[in-house]
């Protein structure tokens, strides 16, 4: 399965979305070293030099900076508090404001573009940042001397050349899947096994806190540091285990192993518990497919395909045509939006009740089969499919609202679900929310603007919407439609000329354009999987996605869906 198309730039200006030459895979991590070394003060460096030196020195994190360190005055290195956030910043001028033989005083100003947290969560950010810095001579070179700032400060390029994404995964509360956690990480030194082994067993970011579990119990640690076998792979020793059961430790292999083959560490993997095996069965050794059923890539499957929603009818696409699904979805001429569970097994749809009354149901049931109302209301959003077939969310009438099919028999559940925070970081109606394949995220639009929250649920079962956030400040406000292809990356159609299909990760990065040149928008819907999208535009239709494991050039019309309002449905 291909992704769509690579981050362009890891980090952009907030105002515009790159927009990708050509879709193309986006590639595994690597491990290696920063691509620019960690400069030195010189001799021969004016102060702006230096200062820019300085910038790009804070990128090596270790002996609290003390590459960076090397450019301040002894005094000022003694009262830095380097620790906390680092700023990203893009474009950064500097400006002399005072300057004598001796002495000179500088501002930095640029445009925040991310918030690199000290756990290694980058955040979006925009505004202005704007700083002074003292500079003295001290012999014939120059160092930075006054009170600075808490925390550090990066350009972007720098950035982008000294850090790497990875990847941590935690559980789910049921420890029955992986939760992806992405995180940024120095690539000099962070991104060795043993380092993300400890990030793992310090646990999830703080927003998470709400939605996963861990395998690992309180008070585990490495017993040392990360080995390497002579045969290939990776030796892991622990304590702390304790007697957790043997489906806790599973869960904590699949947490190590998951994470390492995503850093490109690869197996088998040793890992032991305490003085002895983790689990006894498994004493030489793990792979990735002793721990096959925790496979944060895998995805359901189904021979259910594309279907459209034309003329108020749900219709299956096939490689003659299109024809009606099975039950009243099929035959009706009211339905509004639709949703398909990932597995193919269950249908949510909106279906209008027409003539003088203006409400709308949320009626679910098996795909072909006849559904049932499970609410009604004035407006309801295009549902969405949870973790599984038997959880559907929707907004109705304003208000999230979340579905659950009781798997022991019990009546079906529906409550409301407590969306009040959403509200702190964007204004406007609730206009589409999508939650992630794994459960754990929502994406909404909020007044034409893409807002990323976190599924929690507290001690007594009840769940709402946490730790929103901005998705990426580049989208703007004028977005109508998204749709996960994967737990960690939303495809969002916007109501505009330029880039009106983004693709957006979940790690901190801002939106990257889609191609389209043979688009022709208004772009109204989306849907995608990890291979392909779909959207409905102006004429119908059309697919972007890959053959023959090449990534398409261009977006291909779907011809038995090329009429004007049909809208994709895709499980």
């Amino acid at each position: 399965m291909v992704m769509l198309v690579v981050l362009a730039g890891v980090l952009g200006a907030c105002g515009s979305i790159p927009n990708s030459s050509s879709p193309q895979p986006i590639t595994a991590f690597a491990r290696q070293g920063p691509t620019n070394a960690v400069p030195v003060p010189q001799r021969d460096m004016d102060p702006e030099s230096l200062v820019r030196a300085f910038l790009k020195a804070t990128a090596d994190p270790d002996g609290g900076h003390r590459a960076a360190r090397n450019f301040l005055t002894t005094s000022a290195s003694e009262q830095w508090d380097d620790r906390g956030d680092m700023l990203v910043v893009d474009e950064i001028n500097v400006f002399v404001d005072q300057r004598s033989e001796d002495a000179v005083r500088l501002r930095l100003i640029g445009d925040n573009v991310g918030t690199l947290r000290s756990d290694g969560q980058l955040l979006p950010a925009t505004g202005r940042v704007e700083t002074s810095l003292a500079l003295t001579r001290v012999g014939d070179e120059w160092r930075i001397d006054g009170p600075l700032p808490s925390g550090t400060m990066i350009e972007r390029n720098q950035f982008d050349a000294a850090y790497r994404a990875v990847t941590l995964y935690f559980t789910d509360r049921n420890l029955q899947r992986l939760v992806a956690d992405p995180r940024w990480l120095y690539a000099g030194t962070d991104t060795e096994p043993t380092v993300l082994i400890n990030r793992l067993i310090a646990g999830q970011a703080a927003d998470l806190d709400g939605s996963v579990d861990s395998g690992f119990p309180n008070g585990a640690a490495l017993r040392g540091p990360v080995t390497q076998l002579s045969g290939g792979g990776v030796r892991i020793d622990l304590t702390g285990i304790g007697s957790s059961s043997v489906r806790d430790r599973t869960a904590l292999a699949a947490q190590i192993i998951w994470t390492l083959d995503g850093a490109d560490i690869g197996g088998p993997y040793v890992i032991n518990a305490d003085g002895g095996p983790l689990i006894p069965e498994r004493a030489s050794g793990w792979q990735t497919a002793d721990v096959k059923s925790f496979d944060p890539t895998a995805v359901p499957t189904t021979d259910v395909g594309l279907n459209i929603i034309r003329s108020g009818s749900l219709l299956k696409v096939t490689d003659t045509g299109t024809v009606p699904v099975g039950g009243a979805l099929g035959t009706s001429k009211s339905v509004r939006s639709a949703s398909i569970s990932a597995d193919g097994q269950r249908t949510a749809a909106v279906v209008a009740r027409g003539g003088t009354d203006p409400r709308r149901d949320l009626a679910i049931g098996p795909y072909g089969a006849e559904p049932g109302p499970v609410v009604t209301g004035t407006t309801i959003t295009r549902p969405s499919f949870g973790s599984d077939a038997n959880t559907v969310w929707a907004v109705v009438d304003g208000k999230p609202v979340q579905w659950v099919r009781e798997e022991t028999g019990a009546s079906d559940r529906l409550t409301t679900v407590d969306a009040a925070s959403i509200a702190t970081v964007a204004r406007g109606a609730i206009t589409e929310l999508q939650v992630s394949p794994d459960g754990v995220r929502a994406a909404l639009v909020v007044g034409g603007q893409v807002v990323f929250a976190v599924v929690s649920t507290n001690a007594e079962g009840a769940v709402s919407l946490t730790s929103p956030r901005i998705a990426a400040y580049n989208i703007g406000n004028r977005a109508v439609s998204l749709d996960w292809a994967s737990p960690t990356t939303l495809m969002i159609a916007r109501d505009a000329p330029e880039s009106p299909v983004v693709q957006l990760s979940i790690n901190g990065t801002p939106a990257v354009g889609l191609l389209s040149g043979n688009l022709s928008p208004p772009v109204r819907a989306i849907v995608a999987n990890q291979s392909t999208v779909y959207v409905g535009d102006s004429r119908g239709v059309l697919r972007l996605g890959s053959a023959n494991g090449q990534p398409d050039q261009y977006w291909t019309e779907v011809e038995s869906a090329m009429s004007p309002g049909a809208i994709p449905v895709l499980p």
